[in-house]
């Protein structure tokens, strides 16, 4: 594999950093993002950055050579990639929104074959270009978004999509496409019965079920019949998400909610309606299904603290394969990113809390496994920190996951900062994570929690985070503090919290319902009045985001006001730190600057940082690199650590 490593100029090295990885290289994007295999095996496409930009740089395995690259022009880029057949790749055009930094999909596909040529936008508003003098029929713009459900391995020059009308309320439901990938052609296969929504196949090309939502962001699963789809009313199988078929029994896979208790995967026989349970952990939801080389259902990823995996079925093999695979790579995670259509050969990528990805080429039928290239070679996994899992028991009897991510060679007594993640009906994961590497790179504990409301725990869990945003919530987190303090990991004179969207808003919550707890408090792109997220934002565009809020926050102005930051700033006698983008649909900068003028009337004036050009988070390295000097620079002050880097540049 000598020729591809160094041609993307990333190779697995000992070099070593010194005791503190530099910020700049913490704060650089993954430098290549995706590699797949071409069905016939000769071929590898790989999305990487060049020039700042994603591109798609396709080589062929046997010799090792570039044979063609696909590089947009403008502000274009590389978004998800599929081969469509064994010369042919269809990719999402990713492009960046006025004076926004971070590229965002529009909807357009892109078909290119791996030398380069024939590349033509097959889909989307970009699609209908002008063709003066022939009688060929031609592509034709579409305002809508599509998702390829069937590659059609065996109609060599068409795929299925299944598509979402590009409407500012997004109400109005899509349909299935059948898409030429050289002429971008189409033709209408059905409708869809629901917005927000998406149709699934058979893999053979038949379409069997689509999901969808009402107005009132209700959930619901429909199957295919002759004049239309037909809504499935069975109270078990009426959640569930279609994942894959078993085609020698004729059985469709689901996972489904099961009401306060966690997810389980069943097996469905259309004929008979016969369900069957397969699997279901006491803890965690089904992270993801994991597939044979033939794309049939075997096993499922689990995460109830450290990742792990369940197998229901040997395929063929393939189990034992894999099974030996984690084990010549312990203490990491592994997937493949695909697999020829003989299923002897895939890419596999293994990744961890101190490594971001690494991908190899892997030999099923000989074994052979070879390193193909590091997502982020400057990186060295030896010089990064580990992740600690673990939980604690509510008074409540819920188990709550915590993640800790220590400074090197420290474990106790040290200045913590905790970081709530988003959503709140989201989750963090034993994985690398940037900005617990970046604290803790800088001397630091880091605290992730899992409260109620997360993902990934059961329905029980997750519907008790409804209403209780500034309530059980944040009690959550502050028992992690005290958690963490306990086990006398944390100092507790030096404890600060920093969190993004409604991370950013727990950010201020929290001191807010545990005066003395921190020392100071950082809030990025966060909602501080929940009254304006009914009146500004993109939630509220459409009626599936109202019924969203009413369901998690209701319309109750006391209610509302209680458990705004906004609206208790009296209670905020802490350092702050706010930080968000001009452009924010989100969370809109309003959020921050009635924030910061009320905290300035008040005597309390906090520290800000506004971006013109980023939205919901920062994408830019620069941006990013500000961010963080910045946020260091805030804790070092108020937490002394004395490590703050004072780099001005992203290393290039």
């Amino acid at each position: 594999m000598h020729k591809l490593i160094v041609f993307l100029v990333f190779f697995w090295t000992s070099q070593a950093f010194g005791t503190q990885v530099p910020l700049s290289d913490l704060v650089r994007h993954r430098n290549i993002q995706e590699i797949k295999i071409s069905p016939a095996g000769t071929h590898i496409a790989v999305k990487r950055l060049h020039k700042g930009k994603r591109v798609l740089v396709f080589m062929s395995l046997n010799p090792l050579d570039i044979t063609g690259v696909l590089n947009l022009w403008g502000d274009m880029e590389v978004g998800n990639f599929y081969w469509a057949n064994d010369e042919r790749v269809v990719a999402e055009i990713w492009s960046r929104r006025g004076a926004l930094e971070s590229p965002v999909s529009y909807g357009n596909l892109w078909a290119i074959n791996y030398d380069g040529k024939r590349g033509k936008n097959i889909f989307g508003y970009l699609a209908g270009e002008r063709q003066l003098g022939t009688r060929i029929p031609k592509a034709k713009s579409t305002n809508a978004h599509a998702t390829i459900i069937d590659p059609l391995p065996h109609k060599k020059n068409e795929i299925l999509v299944s598509t979402t009308p590009w409407v500012r309320d997004r109400e109005t439901a899509g349909e299935v496409l059948r898409i030429n990938i050289y002429s971008g052609v189409k033709k209408k296969v059905a409708g869809l019965p629901q917005a927000s929504g998406r149709a699934y196949t058979d893999r053979r090309g038949n379409l069997s079920f689509a999901t969808g939502t009402d107005k009132n962001n209700n959930y619901q699963l429909y199957k295919k019949a002759e004049d239309g789809w037909t809504r499935i009313e069975d109270k078990t199988l009426a959640q569930g998400r279609p994942v894959g078929i078993d085609h020698d029994n004729n059985e469709f896979y689901f996972v489904i909610d099961r009401p306060q208790k966690t997810e389980q995967l069943v097996k469905l026989n259309p004929e008979t309606n016969n369900l069957t349970n397969v699997f279901s952990h006491e803890i965690t939801d089904i992270n993801g299904i994991i597939y044979s080389p033939d794309k049939k259902p075997i096993g499922v990823y689990l995460h109830p603290t450290y990742p792990t995996e369940h197998f229901f079925d040997e395929g063929n093999g393939f189990a034992a394969y894999f099974r030996g695979i984690k084990k010549a790579f312990e203490g990491y995670r592994v997937r493949f990113t695909s697999f020829t259509s003989d299923g002897t050969k895939g890419i596999l990528e293994v990744y961890g809390d101190r490594l971001p990805g690494d991908y190899f080429l892997v030999d099923i039928k000989t074994k052979k496994i070879d390193f193909i290239a590091s997502s982020s070679k400057w990186l060295d996994p030896l010089e990064l920190n580990p992740m600690l899992a673990d939980f604690f028991i509510s008074e409540d009897e819920f188990r709550i996951g915590t993640y800790l991510t220590f400074p090197k060679n420290s474990k106790e007594k040290l200045p913590m900062v905790v970081i709530p993640h988003g959503g709140p009906h989201s989750r963090d994961y034993w994985k690398y994570n940037q900005k617990a590497q970046i604290l803790s790179q800088n001397g630091y504990l880091v605290l992730q929690v899992n409260f109620r409301g997360s993902t990934g725990y059961g329905d029980h869990f997750y519907t008790a985070g409804e209403r209780e945003w500034g309530g059980k919530i944040q009690k959550d987190i502050a028992d992690a503090v005290h958690w963490a303090i306990e086990k006398g990991y944390a100092d507790p004179e030096r404890v600060c919290i920093y969190g993004a969207s409604f991370g950013g808003y727990s950010a201020l919550m929290n001191p807010i319902r545990y005066p003395g707890l921190y020392k100071c408090a950082a809030g990025y792109v966060g909602v501080y009045n929940l009254e304006m997220m009914y009146k500004k934002g993109d939630i509220k565009r459409r009626d599936r985001g109202l019924a969203y809020l009413k369901r998690e926050l209701s319309k109750d102005k006391n209610f509302l006001k209680e458990n705004s930051p906004i609206h208790n700033t009296d209670k905020l006698n802490i350092p702050l730190f706010i930080i968000h983008g001009r452009l924010d649909e989100r969370a809109p900068i309003e959020h921050a600057e009635e924030l910061l003028e009320k905290l300035e009337k008040e005597g309390k004036p906090a520290k800000s940082l506004i971006v013109a050009n980023e939205g919901h988070g920062f994408y830019s390295e620069e941006n990013n690199m500000r961010l963080y000097t910045e946020l260091l620079a805030f804790l070092d002050k108020h937490i002394g650590v004395g490590s703050v880097e004072k780099q001005p540049a992203v290393n290039q």
